[in-house]
């Protein structure tokens, strides 16, 4: 029969049970909780590890195109400073511009300065001026020509002036340029 005694006994065992099912529930959940953190921290990691793969993949893929596209260019850009001792080039390729346009002009070169642009090598600037003689027209071709020479210049300004009532400045001008040619600098 039941007494008090196998009843408190009765409630303490299933009261135990309970306890050490609580226990091993309590845990695993904590065990199964810690799991999901490293396995979610694993996946977080995975995702940035891959998004920084891909975008250094993409600045690879960005900079072999860009090197493609510059290819043999770095040459030409090496080849465009030329030395601050012989600038013959640059005034040679000044005049066939000037006869392509068929214009007269008058240039003055100054003496190299050290350039404040910082570069693999020392560059210096040399400031001239150019004086031309010449149309609208003709002048528009010889800026055309002058963009594409394969020096490093700079046109700081000019000045159009002219004589002509009839046309003004559109006819026969003097043109004053003053502009800066970058050289390389030899020590």
């Amino acid at each position: 029969m039941f007494t008090t005694k196998k009843l408190l006994i009765l409630v303490l065992k299933n009261s135990l049970i309970s306890l050490v099912f609580l226990g091993v529930t309590i845990v695993a959940i904590v065990f199964i909780k810690n799991e999901i953190e490293s396995v979610t921290d694993s996946v977080v990691l995975n995702h940035r590890l891959k998004a920084q793969l891909r975008e250094k993949t993409e600045l690879l893929s960005v900079l072999e195109r860009d090197s493609k596209i510059i290819g043999e260019n770095d040459i030409l850009i090496k080849k465009a400073f030329i030395s601050s001792e012989n600038i013959s080039s640059f005034i040679d390729d000044l005049d066939k511009t000037a006869s392509e346009s068929s214009i007269t002009q008058i240039y003055r070169f100054e003496t190299p300065t050290a350039s404040n642009i910082s570069g693999p090598f020392p560059l210096s600037s040399i400031p001239y001026s150019n004086n031309i003689t010449t149309g609208l027209l003709s002048f528009s071709n010889y800026l055309k020509n002058f963009e594409k020479l394969p020096y490093f210049t700079k046109i700081e300004s000019f000045n159009i002036s002219s004589q002509d009532k009839v046309s003004g400045w559109l006819g026969q001008s003097t043109i004053s340029l003053k502009a800066i040619l970058i050289t390389k600098t030899i020590q």
